[in-house]
């Protein structure tokens, strides 16, 4: 429990950060490369993160093999996956740089860019190529930290260069600098944790190896039969979740891009700070599932979905209800397009935390299969309804477009196939999992929409604002909402992370 409350203690304490500084970043960012600047650098990024697509689903397929051969205590099977993931992994990334290198020679013509803009977003393309490219083998070494459970490593590597790329966004733009510039910047300082991450990856496995000898063809074999599935997941999700910058961009245009992604872009941080438990969770989703622990199966699932469930509504609902006066004091009234776009994928943040946990149960326990179709189902309508809805609704139809996929595939595949795996029915969960964490919504959202009217135009007003309405529905939920040993394992989980630090300054004093 330790170990878990510490993994989970840094993630979050980063994603703070990384919220908090782009809360300052963003807006910065926007004034000074303009909305149809800015909505360059969102689409170009848009289009590489199809790049990412190519990990085929090994990814989450390394962290289940390590975890699985960590647990048999095999160091030599664990060489061999390794070794064999990296050196497929190294011809994935320079698959993906040539491929960047095509869609960059036809960006123009695909999203009617103009001679200055196309020349632009081509560089741009490719420089964000380049860390993808080396995203893929470097991948390796996160996968042993996080299979090792050493999820806190990640985070703080993470966390400190998060803060060293946003000051050198800060300084290029403060310089004068243009887009090109700024990206090249930023790219290199996101490309340097790779380094630091090999480096943690010997430490957390001594043991480890990478050696073309090593290279099994047994084991490629192995990892594609489960990441197939895992694939079909992650094309689903950026067919679902990625592609509303392209949808807008090629129909209505880069500052309509700009616009979009403005909302898009902070629920884009609201998802990354509420779904993260799941992601800790896998490698013991996957041993107990090898134990045959059902009971343990059901309680790891229900407490861990009606968490995360509720650090998304405790955001969401704050974006959803300060929303309006939450864009004006960021960007300013010529942003207001962008309200609408805020509270309906706040929403769908809501319905990606629902279904993240029992996800993972689904997939930890061999029913990967299932979840790859009924995303890829969720994707496809995705990405028809935000075509026709744009047309019919403008900028919000793509929003709209995403909202309806994402609540069918929660409330109608996921959440009642995990229940069925873990023997639960489905009523019992919804009692237990979705009305705690949904009636104190309804107390905390009133309280913030009634007083937000009488909030002056500025951040330092508004966020704070929200901050009390996040605290008061978690004071809620935490009180009405949960059993009292999950309180008591909250309370205890705190303690015993301060007196580690405590600890820890102590020896170093």
């Amino acid at each position: 429990m330790t170990h878990l409350a510490r993994n989970l203690a840094t993630r979050y304490l980063a994603l703070i950060i990384e919220a908090a500084l782009g809360i300052v970043v963003l807006p910065y960012t926007v004034r000074h490369l303009g909305a149809a600047a800015y909505g360059l650098w969102a689409l170009t990024a848009s289009v590489t993160q199809y790049f990412t697509a190519l990990q085929l689903g090994y990814g989450g397929a390394l962290v289940k093999f390590i975890a699985e051969f960590r647990a048999k205590k095999d160091p030599e099977a664990l060489n061999e996956v390794l070794s064999t993931m990296f050196y497929v992994y190294t011809a994935i990334g320079a698959a993906a740089y040539l491929l960047a290198g095509l869609v960059a020679w036809f960006l123009p013509q695909l999203f009617h860019l103009d001679a200055e803009q196309g020349r632009i977003g081509q560089i741009v393309l490719l420089i964000t190529a380049s860390q993808i490219a080396l995203f893929f083998p470097f991948s390796v070494f996160g996968g042993v930290i996080n299979g090792f459970e050493c999820f806190y490593i990640n985070n703080v590597v993470g966390t400190v260069f998060n803060i060293v790329g946003a000051l050198t966004q800060i300084a290029v733009l403060w310089a004068g600098y243009g887009l090109v510039e700024l990206v090249a910047a930023t790219t290199i300082v996101r490309t340097l944790p790779f380094l630091i991450y090999r480096l943690n990856a010997y430490r957390v496995f001594p043991e480890m190896r990478l050696r073309p000898s090593y290279f099994r063809r047994g084991r490629l074999r192995d990892l594609t039969g489960f990441s197939a599935y895992l694939a079909i997941i992650d094309w689903s999700s950026k067919l679902a979740y990625a592609t509303d910058n392209i949808v807008v961009g090629r129909l209505l245009g880069t500052s309509a891009v700009g616009v979009f992604s403005v909302g898009s872009r902070l629920t884009e941080q609201m998802f990354k700070v509420t779904n993260q438990l799941h992601i800790l969770l896998f490698p013991a989703v996957v041993t107990k599932a090898t134990t045959g622990d059902a009971n343990s199966q059901q309680t790891l699932m229900v407490k861990a979905t009606r968490f995360q469930l509720a650090m998304a509504v405790a955001v969401a609902a704050v974006s959803i209800a300060d929303g309006d006066v939450l864009i004006r004091a960021f960007f300013g009234p010529d942003f207001n397009k962008s309200v609408a776009i805020l509270q309906l994928l706040a929403v769908v943040v809501i319905l990606r935390a629902w279904m993240a946990m029992p996800s993972t149960v689904l997939k930890g326990t061999g029913y990967q299969r299932y979840v790859a179709i009924g995303a890829a189902i969720a994707a496809v309508a995705n990405a028809l309804l935000s075509v026709v809805l744009v047309k019919w609704m403008g900028l919000v139809g793509s929003a709209v477009g995403t909202v309806i996929p994402a609540t069918a595939l929660a409330a109608f595949c996921i959440f009642p196939q995990a229940c069925r795996v873990v023997g639960l029915s489905t009523l019992r969960a919804y009692r237990h999992i979705v009305w705690p964490t949904i009636w104190p919504a309804v107390i905390a959202g009133l309280v913030v929409m009634n007083t937000r009217h009488a909030l002056p135009v500025h951040l330092y007003a508004v966020l704070p604002h929200m901050a009390l309405g996040a605290c008061l529905y978690m004071a809620i939920f935490i009180a009405f909402g949960i059993d009292r040993d999950e309180r008591k394992w909250i309370v205890s989980a705190i303690t015993q992370l301060r007196a580690r630090r405590q600890a820890a300054s102590l020896a170093a004093a």
